[in-house]
C-alpha cells in the first residue's frame, strides 16, 4: 500500500520506494495505479476515483462508487487541460460529473497528455488533501510513465531516466557509493551540469554544498530547508531497494517551495506595512480622546464613552504591535535586526512587574519575583526581551482566576539562564501543550471564550527566545497552573562583549 506523508502541511511526496519496487517485481502497472488512487481516495475523502491511460498498455483502474464520463469525452477533457490539478473543470457538452464536485489531472508525458485522472468527490477536499493529490500525480506519471516503457522492453537505465524526466522537481539518484547515476532535467537546470558529465561523480562534486551532501549522505539528521541562487527546497532522501531488500543506491528528492516562500515574504511585508500604518491614526485618536475632558466637563455617561473608546483603542494598539512583532521578530521570516547591548534581566523583570496593570476585576491577583543572586549581565536585545516577558505576564494575568498568584523568576540552570512565569490557573493539557507556541493557537476552553487574544503572544516568546539562541516551553499539570519558560544559552553573543546587531 502507498504511504501518503502530510505532516505540518509541508509539500506531500509519494514514498518512492514503494513505487519502485511495484515496478520492479511485477510486470503489471495496475498494482501501482490501484495504490496511488486508493491514496488519493483517502485523503480527499472522494466518493471514488478514476485513471484511464488512452495508449497502450490501454487501462481503467477504479475504486470506489465513481461515474465518470465516457473515455472520448475524458480524452477531450485531458487535451483541453494545462498540466496540474483542476477542480470543477467545464466538461464537454453533455457530459456529466455525477457528484457535485470533481478533480482532473491530466497526465503528461514527453508534453503530451496520454493519461487522466478522476477524482469524484461529494463535497470539496481541503487544501492539504489537494497538495496530497499534486504529489500522487507525480507518482502517477511515474507509473504511465512505466507502463509505456515496459511496452517498448527498453532497458532499466532508461526506465530510470525517464522516470526522473517526469517529475517536474530535481531528482538525483546515487549509487552505492554515493556516486550520481542519474539526474533529472530539472536538477540539470538547478546546478547547471549535464547528466551525462554529472555521471559518476561524487555527490558533494556536482551540488557544491557541504549541507545538503551532510543530510543526503546521512551525517546530518535534519535539514529542514536548502536554498541556491534564490530558489528554496525541501530535501527528502528515501532508499531504493530490490525486490530482495537490499539498498540499490539512493534518491536526493528537492521539493521546490520557492514559491510558496516568495507569498509568504509578500505577507510578511503586507502585515508590516499595514501595522506600520495603523499606529499613526490609533495614537491621534487615543491623544484626541484623552483630551476630552480638557475641553468641558463630562458627565457620567460621557466620561464612561470615553473610557470605552480608550480602552478599544488600547486593545487595538496590543493587537497590532503583536502582529507586528509576529512579523518581524519571526526567526525564519522576521525582518528585524537584533540590536545587542548589555542586559539585566533581575532588574527588567522587577521593572515589568512594578509596571505591569491588572485589570480591576483581578484586584486580589499578586504577583511575585523570585531571583538568584547568580545571574550574570548579558548582552541581549533588551527591546526583545522586554516584549517576550510582558507577553508572559499578560497571558498569566488574563487566565489566572482572580486570588490567585502568580510567580516571575530568574535564575541560573545549568549553561542558562531561565526567565520563568508561574501560575496558579486552570493549566493546560498535553495535547495543547503541543501546539501552544505556534501561530495563532489558542486553548479552547469555556473559561477563555470571553478572552480576547490573537494567539499571537506566545509565537512572538519562541520567537525572541530562538532569535537569542535559545527556546521557550511550557510545565504544567492540568487543573495545577502553569509555567512557562524562556531558556537563554550563556554562549556566544549573550556572553561576549559584541554590541553589533545580528
Amino acid at each position: 500500500m502507498m504511504q501518503v506523508d502530510t505532516e505540518r502541511g509541508q509539500g506531500t511526496t509519494v514514498v518512492f520506494r514503494d513505487v519502485l519496487r511495484l515496478i520492479a517485481e511485477t510486470p503489471e502497472p495496475e498494482a501501482c495505479i490501484r495504490a496511488l488512487l486508493e491514496s488519493a481516495q483517502r485523503v480527499t475523502a472522494a466518493a471514488g476515483t478514476h485513471f484511464v491511460l488512452f495508449e497502450q498498455p490501454r487501462l481503467h483502474v477504479s475504486t470506489g462508487a465513481v461515474t465518470t464520463p465516457a473515455e472520448n469525452a475524458l480524452r477531450t477533457l485531458a487535451m483541453a487541460l494545462e498540466k496540474g490539478l483542476h477542480v470543477n473543470p467545464e466538461l464537454p457538452e453533455k457530459t456529466g460529473s455525477g457528484t457535485p464536485v470533481w478533480l482532473a489531472a491530466p497526465i503528461h508525458v514527453h508534453n503530451l497528455p496520454v493519461a487522466l485522472l478522476w477524482v469524484a468527490c461529494h463535497e470539496m477536499p481541503t487544501a492539504a488533501a489537494q497538495n496530497a493529490l499534486e504529489a500522487l500525480i507525480d507518482g502517477l506519471t511515474i507509473v504511465t510513465q512505466t507502463a509505456r516503457l515496459k511496452e517498448h522492453d527498453d532497458d532499466t537505465r532508461h526506465l530510470m531516466a525517464s522516470l526522473l524526466n517526469s517529475i517536474s522537481d530535481p531528482l538525483l539518484v546515487l549509487d552505492n557509493n554515493k556516486h550520481l547515476l542519474l539526474m533529472n532535467p530539472a536538477a540539470e537546470l538547478v546546478f547547471q551540469m549535464d547528466s551525462a558529465v554529472a555521471s559518476s561523480k561524487t555527490l558533494r562534486e556536482v551540488v557544491n554544498s557541504d549541507d545538503l551532501t551532510d543530510f543526503a549522505e546521512g551525517r546530518k539528521d535534519r535539514l529542514d530547508e536548502w536554498s541556491i541562487n534564490d530558489q528554496y527546497f525541501v530535501p527528502r532522501v528515501q532508499v531504493v531497494h530490490d525486490a530482495h531488500g537490499h539498498t540499490e543506491g539512493w534518491i536526493l528528492a528537492l521539493r521546490d517551495v520557492t514559491r510558496f516562500k516568495k507569498l509568504n515574504r509578500n505577507q510578511v511585508e503586507f502585515v508590516r506595512i499595514v501595522a506600520h500604518d495603523l499606529r499613526s491614526p490609533l495614537t491621534a485618536m487615543q491623544g484626541f480622546a484623552s483630551m476630552l475632558s480638557m475641553v468641558g466637563q463630562l458627565n457620567e455617561k460621557q466620561a464612561h464613552f470615553v473610557d470605552r473608546i480608550l480602552s478599544g483603542i488600547t486593545q487595538m494598539t496590543a493587537l497590532v504591535e503583536n502582529i507586528q512583532d509576529a512579523g518581524r521578530y519571526d526567526p525564519e521570516n522576521g525582518f528585524y535586526e537584533m540590536s545587542r547591548a548589555q542586559c539585566d534581566l533581575i532588574a527588567m523583570v522587577d521593572k515589568l512587574v512594578k509596571e505591569h496593570l491588572v485589570p480591576a476585576e483581578k484586584q486580589e491577583l499578586s504577583i511575585s519575583v523570585v531571583t538568584s543572586d547568580n545571574v550574570p549581565i548579558i548582552y541581549a536585545d533588551t527591546h526583545m526581551l522586554e516584549r517576550a516577558i510582558i507577553n508572559l505576564l499578560d497571558n498569566a494575568i488574563k487566565y489566572t482566576p482572580n486570588g490567585a498568584k502568580i510567580e516571575v523568576g530568574v535564575r541560573m540552570d545549568g549553561d542558562q539562564i531561565v526567565v520563568s512565569v508561574k501560575d496558579s490557573g486552570y493549566g493546560i493539557s498535553p495535547e495543547n501543550q503541543k501546539h501552544l507556541f505556534e501561530r495563532h493557537h489558542r486553548i479552547p476552553r469555556q473559561e477563555h471564550k470571553k478572552i480576547k487574544g490573537t494567539g499571537l503572544g506566545l509565537f512572538i516568546v519562541r520567537s525572541v527566545a530562538r532569535r537569542h539562541g535559545g527556546d521557550a516551553w511550557v510545565e504544567s499539570v492540568e487543573g495545577h497552573g502553569a509555567t512557562f519558560k524562556i531558556g537563554l544559552p550563556l554562549e556566544g553573543n549573550l556572553s561576549s562583549g559584541e554590541v553589533s546587531a545580528d
